[in-house]
């Protein structure tokens, strides 16, 4: 008889953890989605010889910021091609050490 408690109380435990790992690996999930997601800005600078670009924009929720002006890194110098001081503009805002780095860098038409 105490076996079988024993098996059950196991067996139960087995089941929560699984359950628990379902839950957080759906959260996380989402958390990667929320971190992809697209921010708003306009360009205040571009600095194409170093690869970054000035942008004043609203909250960053992916990477829990203010609105503000700040400086982002780019990977490529063709990302910043066909923009100007002034252009609004969509990104995506990722932190990368101690660097703020804008992906997905595109034009946003009137």
């Amino acid at each position: 008889m105490k076996q079988l408690l024993i098996a059950c109380l196991l067996g139960s435990l087995a089941f929560s953890v699984q359950a628990s790992d379902e839950q957080s690996g759906h959260k996380g999930h989402e958390v990667a989605q929320a971190n992809t997601s697209m921010s708003q800005g306009e360009v205040r600078k571009i600095d194409a010889a170093n690869l970054k670009i000035t942008l004043r924009h609203g909250p960053l929720a992916n990477i829990g910021m203010p609105p503000m002006t700040m400086v982002f890194q780019v990977q490529d110098a063709a990302q910043l091609e066909g923009l100007k001081v002034g252009d609004k503009v969509s990104f995506v805002a990722q932190q990368q050490g101690s660097q703020f780095v804008a992906s997905e860098l595109q034009a946003v038409q009137p």
